[in-house]
């Protein structure tokens, strides 16, 4: 009966989430707005970018530290557990999002999409900056700054 309790509460604690974020081995952000940029860094520090600016894109290489990677995921890490893992259906949902009605929205404010893969896990978060602005400035001055 105790072996029975013990695998019941591990079970449960189990259930409840491991409050330590997956191990991520590559990270994507892309912004949209009246730029458009796209990231790409692994965890070994090898990074790529695209900044779209009309006919004049703009492409490139940069690297990160260990420790610098490993921060970047720090201030992502709020809205990787607002994420949710990347499936077909998750991605149709995001393409169809749309500001609920009667829900402020102001146009031309762009978006940005964080995606993070590692062993076993893939998950992605969509913030759409232009939908009820005021109320998420906060997290959007934090998104656009990462």
């Amino acid at each position: 009966m105790r072996t029975a309790c013990a695998y019941l509460l591990l079970g449960f604690a189990m259930a409840c989430g491991d409050p330590r974020p997956p191990d991520v081995a590559q990270v994507q952000i892309r912004s949209s707005g009246w730029t458009g940029t796209d990231i790409n860094v692994n965890r070994r520090g090898e990074g790529r970018f695209r900044v779209y600016e009309g006919p004049d894109d703009r492409t490139g290489t940069f690297s990160l530290s260990s420790q610098q990677f490993d921060r970047l995921l720090q201030r992502l890490e709020p809205f990787r557990r607002e994420a949710e893992p990347v499936t077909n259906e998750s991605v149709r949902e995001l393409i169809e999002r749309r500001c609920p009605e009667g829900v402020p929205f102001t146009t031309d404010s762009g978006a940005v999409w964080i995606r993070w893969i590692g062993p076993g896990s893939d998950q992605h978060y969509l913030a759409d900056l232009g939908c009820d602005a005021e109320r998420h400035a906060g997290r959007n001055r934090e998104l656009q700054s990462i």
